[in-house]
């Protein structure tokens, strides 16, 4: 009893990138990602009274107010997949998204890893703001030491082939947009249009794609990345979460993931 206890709670934490300490649900390791970023989500009415509420998001909640958190799942041997949520603290439906994927997934087997940061910068879901110190943080992931520098470098020193930036925005249609690079990997294109195919949603280049986006700083690296967009001004936001939910399931599922 007391080993399954220890095994439980066993301590192996990622933090910016580093081994730390951390805590076990079944197969999933919950872990601080970023320490400086920490804040309440819940002072955010719209994550406080939309947001799935169960033991596993109890835990995270708590933890974000200490930091940034990231989870673990699968067995490693396959694809490893990242999907970073709400680098933007004013668009809840993607984080609502991330929650209800998380519990869909969590007690599933699957061969490869994934990794979700389901908020990245959680002093700034807590205000509901868009800007971080009074920056976009979508536009400094080339700036060493920033939120979003720190969620590319950890995809890059861990081997992560493909990379999931979760948004709302406006203007994008009730089933969701697809961002992608000017220039797309095969493998990019390839992904896109299963998911498009699965739900009806829209694809195109961001005419404000800039270096500094989690996106396009992935994708310099290598790695695979397209950006999930669901329409946050004219959808209720639980509509729109649930039209997130469904691009974020076809897009694991192309990667061979439940």
């Amino acid at each position: 009893m007391l080993l399954s206890v220890l095994l439980l709670f066993s301590v192996t934490l990622i933090l910016n990138g580093s081994i730390s300490s951390a805590a076990t649900v079944n197969q999933t390791n919950i872990s601080t990602f970023d320490a400086s970023v920490g804040g309440n989500v819940l002072a955010n009415s719209a994550i406080k009274n939309d947001i799935p509420r169960t033991s596993l998001s109890n835990q995270i909640f708590q933890m974000t107010k200490h930091g940034s958190v990231i989870l673990k799942f699968g067995n490693g041997h396959g694809p490893k997949l990242l999907i970073s949520v709400g680098i933007h603290g004013n668009e809840p439906q993607a984080n609502i998204a991330a929650m209800k994927y998380l519990e869909y997934i969590k007690d599933k087997k699957f061969k490869g890893t994934i990794y979700i940061i389901p908020f990245d910068i959680p002093k700034d879901t807590a205000l509901n703001t868009r800007y971080y110190e009074g920056l976009d943080p979508n536009r400094i992931a080339n700036k060493k030491g920033s939120p979003s520098w720190k969620i590319v470098q950890f995809a890059k020193k861990n081997g992560i082939n493909y990379l999931i930036d979760v948004h709302s925005g406006g203007g994008v249609g009730k089933n969701g947009f697809i961002y992608h690079n000017a220039v797309s990997t095969k493998n990019e294109k390839k992904w896109i249009s299963y998911i498009v195919s699965k739900t009806r949603s829209s694809k195109g280049v961001d005419k404000a794609d800039n270096p500094g986006m989690i996106r396009i700083a992935s994708h310099n690296y290598g790695i695979n990345s397209i950006t999930l967009e669901t329409e946050r001004d004219t959808t209720p936001l639980i509509s729109a979460a649930e039209a997130e939910f469904k691009m974020i399931l076809a897009a694991t599922k192309y990667l061979g993931f439940p």
